[in-house]
């Protein structure tokens, strides 16, 4: 059995680590934080500390002016992805996030996931409705998402372009350890990009690619290149944890029946449950970052340069913050979660993450009322960096 301690955690950025399966890793993120504050791990073949506790991590998330966000994606993701918000700080992020976001605020999202995900959830199911066994990775979890970002951008929506969509994604997400691959996932996704803009320009329609086009502050307006990095950026960062999301909240649901039944009773927790996930399984559980000049973290000074990790995982489990922060409580009313960030970088997928994956375990438990997971063992969600289950083969009847 490998040593947790020994373990290199950018290995996961090569394609996961799967021996670190469910409370493994979890166990390693409570040692750690025990250990210390601002503990130290492997990354990358560099010694690199590592932000464990909630009230440390929350004040980082908050502390836009000795860590700001814009270098660490300008460095690791702006060379395939493009200038997005993501990259910049100050005023310029300011102005393209509004320019950019406008229709993925609360109400507009809640509008569109009551409107069409449902019918994007039902498509998917059928085509495996009447098997007896399926695996919810390979067919549900990895498919609804890249399904309803593209049909909430404007991009061609059919199934059979789900998987193109993913593998662009994902593609894209490991630009820093294969470049070439990236470069030549972000000239694919970018190519769909080009048409459905053509179509937006020439005759708006009701999607984010046609709000960004029309959006204007100030008379500044986003320009087309502007245009395809925040759409390549929507599907990198925001599809692929959506499916590691929703893959997480079918696990945590399938290996607590008291939870599975909760929601059957009462289909309004739904969004409950998903918080608690993001809570106690969050898809990103390590972010990376780059310090770009002298900062205090955990009451220690860092030097310029020094690579910094943002424990996500373990300040969802710390329990200063949280009562027995290792059970999944659909009934928690928890401190806010900071999974999707916090302050000028919040993530702004989070209403349509949450609402889509809420929506697609509804319609799930409604039109497979007897599942039962098969294979406990390989369904466990593994990684560093990003979590997720391998597969969630169950019975369907």
């Amino acid at each position: 059995m490998t040593d947790p301690s020994s373990i290199d955690f950018a290995l996961d950025l090569m394609g996961g680590v799967p021996f670190l399966p469910g409370e493994a890793f979890h166990a390693e993120m409570d040692r750690l934080r025990a250990s210390d504050p601002l503990p130290t791990v492997q990354f990358g073949g560099a010694t690199v500390p590592l932000i464990a506790t909630y009230a440390d991590l929350d004040a980082a998330f908050r502390n836009d002016v000795e860590l700001p966000a814009g270098p660490t994606y300008k460095y690791a993701i702006e060379p395939c992805q493009g200038v997005t918000f993501e990259s910049l700080d100050g005023p310029e992020h300011d102005t393209l996030r509004l320019l950019s976001t406008g229709d993925l605020h609360a109400r507009p999202v809640a509008r569109y996931v009551d409107d069409k995900v449902p019918a994007i959830v039902h498509s998917v199911i059928d085509r495996f409705s009447g098997r007896s066994e399926v695996d919810l990775v390979a067919e549900f979890a990895s498919v609804v998402p890249f399904a309803v970002f593209a049909d909430k951008t404007g991009l061609d929506a059919q199934l059979d372009r789900v998987a193109d969509y993913r593998d662009w994604s994902f593609g894209i997400l490991s630009y820093s350890v294969a470049p070439d691959q990236g470069l030549a996932a972000a000239a694919a996704l970018t190519a769909e990009i080009d048409d459905a803009l053509m179509q937006c320009r020439a005759s708006p329609r009701n999607d984010l690619l046609s709000a960004m086009c029309t959006a204007e502050r100030d008379g500044r307006r986003l320009t087309d290149e502007e245009i395809r990095s925040h759409v390549r950026a929507l599907f990198a960062a925001g599809a692929s944890t959506t499916f590691h999301g929703l893959g997480n909240t079918l696990y945590a649901l399938l290996t607590h029946p008291d939870a599975m039944a909760t929601l059957r009773r009462d289909p309004g927790a739904a969004l409950d449950a998903v918080d608690e996930m993001l809570r106690w399984e969050p898809p990103l559980a390590i972010l990376p970052r780059l310090v770009p000049h002298d900062a205090t973290v955990a009451g220690r000074r860092l030097a310029a340069g020094t690579q910094l990790l943002f424990g996500i995982a373990a300040a969802n489990r710390d329990p200063a913050v949280y009562a027995e922060p290792a059970r999944f409580d659909i009934a928690r009313r928890p401190t806010r979660v900071l999974t999707f960030g916090f302050g000028s970088h919040h993530c702004p997928g989070a209403h349509l993450a949450r609402r889509q994956i809420a929506t697609a375990v509804l319609v799930l438990l409604e039109r497979m009322p007897s599942l039962r997971l098969i294979d406990h063992e390989n369904a466990r969600p593994s990684g560093s960096i990003m979590r997720g289950p391998g597969s969630l083969v169950v019975a369907t009847r």
